[in-house]
């Protein structure tokens, strides 16, 4: 019965596919629009919080080529007080507007901070915190700031959480002194004085810029018409594209996660969900007995497994060591004793006799742009290399175990 349930969802999942894609006019339209030339698609770098912090450090000093000057810094910065005039900052935005900003140094990644711009004649610090898919956390907010007051006593500090969207935190930051400025405020800052200054920008560097506000535009969502296109699209196919996003949205993660298996020989892959892939060295196939637990997924069911896992929301990655179900709940409990004693730290809630679930290895690394597979490979190397004593140490806890 449980077959014909999963061949009669398959089966319904083709049709909606297939409604969805055959003779839609409207995402033939989307399309169209999306597969306009974009030199920041091309390059993979139109969500990518480095790249953007790269452009906008660009943008902002004025002894750059853009041919903007001193215009967007100024602007930035009087529009981020206008913006926020409850702020306990001293400088005024018609401060801001008069002031000759041409010794402004700009720099990148100091200290671990996005972007400092440094006006020594005028004593301020612009510090810019960008995120665009991962989250800032309030102590590593703060700890920036305190960075920046030791190097800078005497500066006014403007403090300034750029966000995809304005962040829901605004009391939060105005109690530890930072502005909430969102990139869909600099969009209209940037598309407002590139419309004043073109006749000075050089052609290349107009190119170039015409490229970054499409982008901006689209990740901000201020292009209507693209709006208008994807809300007419979902309304006609919302079970198609929720099947897309559960599917599709960690695609890349799965190419690299299932491709890292596939080009290590010693490893055997168990089983691919939508945000995790689960796997084994063979040396523990050899060593451990099947047994019926509860991961009914997995191609074929051992107590020990392996996987790399992908959290969308948290924009991380994780690998993860964990002990499953065993029929024999006293056997399973001399599993996690001899983990306990080769020195993995296991929880209470382990050692009870009801226990089906134990995670003795997990580690985590953060992802700056989810999308882009390099910087996904990188990372899953970086988990596995670090996991490198957690998996010996379980190799030989699986191999010394007496199973039967």
């Amino acid at each position: 019965m449980e077959n014909n349930n999963n061949f009669q969802a398959e089966k319904d999942q083709h049709r909606i596919l297939a409604k969805f894609l055959v003779n839609n006019t409207k995402l033939e339209e989307l399309s169209a629009k999306l597969s306009i030339f974009n030199i920041l698609k091309v390059l993979r770098i139109e969500q990518a919080e480095i790249r953007h912090s790269n452009v906008m450090a660009w943008l902002l000093n004025p002894q750059e080529s853009h041919g903007l000057g001193q215009t967007f810094l100024r602007r930035v910065l009087s529009t981020i007080l206008l913006d926020n005039e409850s702020s306990t900052i001293k400088l005024t935005p018609a401060r801001m507007e008069l002031m000759n900003m041409l010794d402004v140094e700009i720099r990148r990644e100091w200290k671990n901070i996005d972007l400092l711009a440094i006006s020594e004649s005028n004593k301020w610090v612009l510090l810019v915190e960008n995120k665009i898919k991962s989250k800032a956390t309030k102590r590593q907010l703060i700890k920036y700031i305190e960075i920046v007051q030791k190097e800078f006593p005497k500066f006014t500090i403007i403090p300034v959480l750029l966000t995809l969207e304005e962040d829901d935190n605004t009391e939060l930051l105005e109690d530890i002194g930072y502005i909430s400025w969102s990139h869909t405020q600099m969009y209209h800052v940037a598309n407002h004085v590139f419309n004043q200054r073109q006749d000075r920008i050089p052609r290349d560097a107009k190119v170039f810029l015409q490229h970054y506000l499409v982008a901006l535009r689209r990740i901000t969502m201020q292009d209507e018409e693209i709006v208008r296109i994807c809300k007419e699209i979902y309304r006609t196919h919302k079970d198609a594209i929720d099947l897309i996003v559960k599917w599709g949205a960690t695609s890349q993660f799965g190419v690299v996660a299932e491709s890292f298996i596939s080009d290590n020989n010693n490893l055997f892959q168990l089983a691919v969900r939508p945000i995790s892939v689960w796997f084994i060295p063979k040396e523990w196939k050899k060593e451990m007995l099947p047994c019926s637990n509860r991961w009914t997924f997995l191609s074929e069911p051992y107590p020990v497994a392996c996987w790399f896992v992908f959290r969308q929301k948290r924009s991380k990655v994780g690998f993860v060591i964990e002990v499953g179900s065993m029929e024999d709940s006293k056997k399973r409990l001399k599993l996690i004793n001899a983990f306990q004693d080769k020195g993995f730290k296991i929880g209470k809630k382990a050692f009870r006799p009801e226990a089906k679930y134990t995670r003795v290895h997990s580690i985590y690394r953060s992802l700056s742009d989810p999308d882009d597979p390099e910087e996904m490979e990188k990372q899953i190397n970086e988990l596995w290399k670090k996991s490198k004593d957690a998996l010996d140490l379980t190799g030989k806890i699986i191999e010394n175990f007496k199973w039967k």
